[in-house]
């Protein structure tokens, strides 16, 4: 009598430019869904829903949109149509910013997002919120974003990030999600090991930084697919 054929899980990586592959080049192989698939094995399809420059936080300004909001891209849609088993949020690197212009030596009002970080969290809700609508039974993972280095886009600060990662950590209690706090795996590394995982903006993970977010989150995942 033949076995039954295992169910395929099906994971849906929603999130901003770590998770599309920004910097890494043309070949997906490299961004960290696609790592993350590989460490999984065959019983699992990940699907790399991520959009760079994407924010958390809606906001307007005199009818002017703030950010790129990730709620309101073809991606996002995209990310709940697919009815995933797990969904794999990380979002919060571009809500970690002030909208500073070193060319103008001024703060865009449209780009600081940091000065609106009290609507982080229900923005963020909103996320969950639509993920569990459109697939009831899914496990959600969220992941706090790597941590921002001497990133030379000055608007990025690693100091605002401090400020949105509790709210991750209480948003993944308060929802029943698993939380991964990524952002503390990477700085337990000695700070060499630390520097060499990014790219030489200070933002963005490289092919090295790729694949160990891709390793420390398939951890998580095969862990919680023994219990």
């Amino acid at each position: 009598m033949c076995a039954a054929a295992k169910k395929i899980t099906k994971i849906v990586c929603m999130g901003d430019s770590i998770t599309e592959g920004f910097g890494l080049g043309d070949d997906p192989a490299v961004y960290y869904p696609t790592a993350l698939s590989e460490y999984l094995g065959d019983f699992y399809t990940v699907f790399n829903k991520g959009v760079t420059c994407s924010c958390v936080i809606t906001n307007s300004i005199d009818n002017e949109t703030m950010g790129l909001p990730y709620v309101r891209q073809p991606r996002y849609k995209e990310a709940l149509e697919l009815k995933g088993d797990i969904y794999i949020i990380m979002l919060g690197t571009n809500d970690a910013s002030d909208g500073y212009d070193p060319n103008t030596g001024k703060k865009d009002p449209l780009g600081n997002m940091i000065k609106y970080k009290d609507l982080f969290a229900p923005c963020y809700q909103t996320i969950i919120d639509d993920v569990k609508k459109a697939s009831p039974n899914a496990v959600i993972f969220l992941v706090t974003p790597i941590p921002i280095m001497n990133c030379i886009w000055p608007k990025h600060q690693e100091r605002y990030l401090a400020k949105l990662l509790p709210i991750i950590r209480r948003l993944a209690k308060d929802n029943n999600a698993y939380f991964i706090d990524l952002h503390r795996e990477f700085l337990l590394m000695p700070q060499a090991q630390l520097e060499a995982m990014y790219q030489p903006d200070g933002l963005h993970p490289n092919m090295i930084g790729a694949q160990v977010i891709a390793s420390i989150i398939a951890g998580y995942v095969k862990v919680k697919n023994k219990k």
